[in-house]
């Protein structure tokens, strides 16, 4: 089989692995809830910071509260990545026992830096694009087109969904 298509089925099914877990573990509401709190609890702790001396006592209550929401959205983004951790880990593993080292043909052309530096922003700006690569490239991008689209298609869902309410 052509080493391009494994890897685009793997990242594939890594993206629809994620997302259904995603929707399985996560409530999205309660996690809208949650960043809505947080904004507005920062929004009022940078109002009580300007008279830090007088609302110190609310300060730290208030520092306390955002602290509890922060960790509780945390602890629902792990719950997620203990699941799909060991499925990205052992993709990647197996990806590379095939294809380490090896040069594929992309199915799509992909864009191509000259020295990419993950330090240096001017190296991430493409010179062009190729559908020579290696795995790990083909890899990312084809996880992350795999993840836009999902995005597309789950919030045409949600909405579909919302209609027939």
């Amino acid at each position: 089989m052509e080493p391009a298509i494994v890897v685009l089925a793997t990242t594939i099914a890594l993206a629809v692995l994620t997302k259904v877990l995603q929707r399985k573990l996560i409530d999205k509401e309660k996690m809208k809830e949650y960043q809505k709190k947080i904004k507005e609890d920062q929004a009022r702790f940078k109002e009580l910071l300007k008279e830090a001396e007088k609302n110190k006592k609310e300060i730290e209550e208030l520092q306390v509260q955002i602290l509890k929401q922060n960790t509780e959205m945390l602890n629902a983004n792990m719950k997620l990545s203990m699941f799909t951790m060991p499925a990205f880990l052992i993709a990647f593993w197996f990806l590379g026992t095939l294809y380490g080292g090896q040069n594929l043909v992309s199915v799509i052309p992909l864009p191509t830096f000259n020295g990419f530096f993950l330090l240096n922003p001017a190296s991430w700006i493409p010179t062009g694009l190729s559908t020579a690569t290696g795995y790990y490239k083909a890899y990312f991008f084809y996880y992350m087109i795999s993840v836009i689209v999902l995005s597309f298609i789950e919030k045409g869902y949600d909405k579909v969904k919302q209609k027939k309410k």
